[in-house]
């Protein structure tokens, strides 16, 4: 069911103008590039995460937990002070849903704040066309985050697309049809997580879209009581969850702003003050001063700059490359033609930066040992990894013996070095020598 007519308003067109800005970042992030790279891809088959110019590779995932732990704690940390801003300013199903509906009412022709008693076939064709088409470019750029949209660009265009990226575009568009044309606010009443946790973040100085009760009460038509209200029921006819609001805060309010358009306008016609709905903290409408700085606010904020100072250490500390060494699989210890005794390296080179680079590998203390490499240095292209095979011979005449190696990896024109240690084997036995 389509949600009332929203009265045109101040708040009306500040969500136009968010939800314009909100879709234009949201579907230009998978096109952006730096240095030729992807600004955001969570690059799955390949390992490979870039999160606004920082490559996150899978031994260093704990930096997504305190990129996500940081989005939660921002969350509480707004939500405790300004209330469902999320989901009436920023959350996708509020935006896109919004948008769904404004393409209804423009294509079926609405007048009031109800839906016309009868629409043309044609033009309820016309609606659902518009919608699936939109819900494939939504499922498109939510496709691009996880898939190069250039590759599925050119995929598309040369019919050779992969069927995992077909399949996921498939099903992403079917669920934003039915979910933006059909179930629209329900996901936000029964579905949605944030709306059950949210009365554990509100306190009564949270700011929330509420009814001044005070001035409004006793309600009645204009001139029969002393209260503002004159219990037209625009707020309720306009509210997308169909709610209320005159009944206090509520777990389905999304804080939309809708109603208090509705009542402002209404307000403005019959020579009264605006605001008798609008945003107010629980306190201000009891006539107590509302409180920005008390202790939920503090521990939200403290908790906040203490993941962000984690955080920016981590990345400050975090070395250009990284190595990983083990034995080849095919042949443990080797003997070359001049009697030298070996072992064969596999040594995983990761350039995390963005440009590629070169990498000089050598033997730290490495005495009566020769490392031998196809190329040294060796380069690395960016933001991947490089996997190669290295050998690492002793003197024929210096009785080699079971040691550990300590390979230095470190960029070609100097820098931080990166230290991994390994044994050298002279058997096939363990890597003890035994």
């Amino acid at each position: 069911m389509l949600s009332a007519r929203p009265v045109r308003g101040r708040f009306r067109r500040l969500r136009s103008v968010a939800n314009a800005a909100l879709i234009a970042v949201l579907f230009a992030i998978p096109w952006l590039r730096v240095n030729g790279q992807p600004l955001v891809l969570l690059d799955i088959p390949a390992r490979r995460f870039h999160v606004f110019g920082l490559v996150i590779f899978p031994q260093e995932l704990f930096f997504l937990w305190l990129l996500v732990a940081g989005l939660a704690l921002s969350l509480f940390f707004f939500t405790a002070l300004l209330g469902r801003l999320w989901c009436g300013w920023a959350c996708p199903q509020t935006v896109f849903t919004d948008v769904f509906a404004g393409i209804a009412r423009r294509i079926q022709g609405w007048k009031g704040t109800t839906p016309p008693r009868r629409v043309a076939r044609w033009r309820v064709a016309a609606t659902h066309a518009v919608w699936l088409a939109l819900a494939w470019v939504v499922a498109f750029h939510l496709v691009a985050y996880f898939r190069s949209p250039y590759e599925i660009v050119a995929g598309l265009r040369a019919g050779l697309l992969d069927p995992t990226p077909m399949a996921f575009l498939g099903a992403v568009t079917a669920l934003c049809y039915l979910d933006f044309a059909f179930v629209r606010q329900t996901f936000c009443k029964y579905l949605c997580p944030y709306a059950r946790f949210q009365s554990v973040l509100f306190d009564r100085d949270t700011l929330v879209v509420a009814y001044d009760t005070a001035r409004g009460e006793p309600r009645g038509k204009r001139g029969t009581t002393s209260g503002d209200c004159v219990d037209c029921g625009l707020c309720v006819a306009v509210c997308p969850t169909g709610i209320d609001i005159r009944r206090g805060l509520q777990l389905e309010c999304v804080a939309c702003t809708q109603c208090i358009d509705a009542c402002d306008g209404v307000m403005q016609r019959i020579g009264r003050a605006p605001h008798l709905i609008g945003y107010r903290s629980l306190a201000g409408a009891e006539g107590r001063a509302a409180r920005v700085l008390r202790p939920r606010i503090a521990i939200y904020a403290a908790l906040l700059a203490g993941l962000v100072a984690v955080f920016v250490t981590l990345i400050a500390r975090r070395l250009p490359m990284d190595l990983y060494v083990s034995h080849a699989g095919s042949a443990l210890v080797a003997h070359a033609a001049d009697g030298r005794t070996g072992n064969v390296f596999s040594v995983r080179i990761t350039n995390r930066g963005l440009a590629p680079r070169s990498f000089h590998l050598a033997l730290e203390d490495g005495d009566g040992l020769e490392l031998v490499a196809g190329l040294n240095p060796i380069p690395v292209a960016g933001a991947s990894s490089l996997q190669t095979d290295v050998f690492v011979l002793a003197a024929a005449d210096s009785h080699p013996h079971s040691r550990e190696l300590r390979f230095v990896l470190e960029p070609a024109e100097g820098g931080p070095r990166v230290v991994r240690s390994a044994h050298f084997l002279v058997t096939g036995g363990d890597e003890n020598g035994n």
